[in-house]
C-alpha cells in the first residue's frame, strides 16, 4: 500500500470540454506514444493545452487526493481519462460530488489480481462512467465477467501515428549481433509473460531447425521482475535444446520500426492479452505475420486476412505455416505491402483521435 505512484496529466479544451489524461510512469511506452498521438492530433484553434507533471503522488494519502481534486476543480475537468485501473481509482475518489466524468482504457484482463487490488479493481469497472475496450473480444469478456453495462462502454483499436513507422534511423540487426546475411531473420516482440508466450516461439523454432531452413530467430523483450518464473522457464528451455543457433536475444528496444522492418517474418503466440500490440506494429511496417488463431488474433487481423494463422499451441502447425512463408517469401513480401496498406487506416490515430471524440461527447452529454 506504500507504492509511490507518479503522474503527468494532459489537458485539452474543447470549446465545451475539458479533458484531463491522467497517468503513472508505470506505463507502457506505447500507451505513453498514444497519449502523446492523442495530443498532437487534437490541437487546434478550439483546444487549449494544460501540462500538470512531476507530481510524487501516494494514492491512499488523502491531501495529496485532495492536490488532484483541486486541480480537477480549478480547471473545471468536463473528463478524466485513465490508462491503468489504479489511476481510474485515483480519479473517481478525487472527483467524488464534482461533475467530472472518469473513463478507463483497459488494457489488461488483471487475473492476477487478488483481495484488496482486486476489489479495487472490480470497484473501477462498477463506478467509472465508461470504459474503452481494446477489442469486441475484451468488451465481452468483461461484461459477462463482471455484469456491466454494454452501452455505457464502447470498443476503439488502439492508435498508432505512421511517421514512428517512417521516421527511424536504421541501426542493422544483423550487424549488431553478427547475424550471416544468408540467413533468414526472423523475430518476436514483447516481454517474457505467459501472456505473450514466447515459449511457444521456442517450441517451433526447435521444430523449424529440422526442416533445413538457414534462418535466426532475433527475440526482443525483458524479463520482468514479477515473471521470472517465466523467463527462468524459457531460458532453461533454449538451454536444453541447444537452440542457441538459432535464437538471439536483443533484449528490450528503443527501435521497435526499425528491428521490425528488417524482419523476413513476425512470428509470435499470444496467450489471453487485451490486444497484441507486436502483431499490429508488425502489420503497420509491412512484415509478414505468423500468429496463433485466438479470437482477439482473429479480429485484429480481420480474421485471418492480414496474417498467416497457425492453431494454437501447435508447434508442428506454427513451424510449417512459417516454413511455407520462407519458401515462398517474395510473393509473401508483395501481399504485406498490400496489407501495410490496409491496416494503416484501421489502426491510424486519427480514426482513434475520432472515436474518442464520439465518446467524450456521449459521455459528457450522459
Amino acid at each position: 500500500m506504500g507504492t509511490a505512484i507518479r503522474f503527468s496529466s494532459w489537458i485539452f479544451l474543447f470549446v465545451i470540454m475539458r479533458i484531463a489524461y491522467l497517468h503513472t510512469k508505470s506505463l507502457c511506452q506505447d500507451i505513453k506514444n498514444l497519449i502523446l498521438d492523442i495530443q498532437t492530433n487534437l490541437k487546434s484553434s478550439d483546444i487549449m493545452t494544460y501540462e500538470v507533471k512531476n507530481c510524487d503522488f501516494r494514492w491512499f494519502r488523502l491531501h495529496e487526493l485532495f492536490r488532484l481534486r483541486r486541480f480537477l476543480r480549478k480547471n473545471k475537468i468536463d473528463i478524466v481519462h485513465t490508462y491503468h485501473y489504479i489511476d481510474a481509482y485515483c480519479a473517481l475518489l478525487a472527483s467524488r460530488l464534482l461533475k467530472t466524468k472518469v473513463i478507463y482504457s483497459a488494457y489488461s484482463y488483471h487475473d492476477e489480481l487478488s483481495g484488496l487490488s482486486k476489489r479495487i479493481f472490480q470497484r473501477v469497472l462498477s463506478n467509472v462512467d465508461s470504459i474503452v475496450f481494446q477489442t469486441n473480444t475484451q468488451k465481452n469478456k468483461f461484461i459477462s465477467t463482471y455484469n456491466l453495462d454494454q452501452d455505457k462502454h464502447y470498443k476503439l483499436f488502439h492508435g498508432f501515428s505512421m511517421k514512428r513507422f517512417d521516421e527511424y534511423s536504421r541501426e542493422s540487426v544483423r550487424d549488431e549481433f553478427f547475424i550471416d546475411d544468408f540467413r533468414y531473420l526472423i523475430g518476436t516482440l514483447g516481454d517474457f509473460t505467459p501472456e505473450h508466450d514466447v515459449m511457444n516461439v521456442f517450441k517451433m523454432v526447435k521444430k523449424l531447425r529440422k526442416t533445413g531452413r538457414n534462418f535466426t530467430c532475433v527475440v526482443a523483450g525483458e524479463q520482468l521482475e514479477d515473471h521470472e518464473f517465466f523467463f527462468n522457464e524459457c531460458k532453461y528451455y533454449y538451454l536444453m535444446q541447444g537452440l542457441d543457433n538459432y535464437i538471439t536475444f536483443v533484449g528490450a528496444r528503443n527501435d521497435v520500426p526499425s528491428f521490425l522492418s528488417q524482419l523476413d517474418a513476425f512470428v509470435y503466440h499470444s496467450d489471453n492479452e487485451v490486444i497484441a500490440l507486436p502483431v499490429i506494429q508488425a502489420m503497420l511496417s509491412g512484415v509478414n505475420v505468423v500468429v496463433n488463431d485466438s479470437e482477439m488474433i482473429k479480429e485484429i487481423t480481420s480474421n485471418g486476412k492480414y496474417a498467416t494463422i497457425y492453431k494454437t499451441n501447435d508447434s508442428a502447425d506454427f513451424a510449417n505455416n512459417t516454413r511455407q512463408l520462407l519458401i515462398d517469401l517474395e510473393d509473401y513480401q508483395i501481399i504485406a505491402q498490400t496489407i501495410k496498406e490496409e491496416t494503416r487506416e484501421i489502426f491510424s490515430i486519427k480514426r482513434h483521435v475520432a472515436g474518442l471524440k464520439e465518446i467524450y461527447s456521449k459521455v459528457n452529454n450522459h
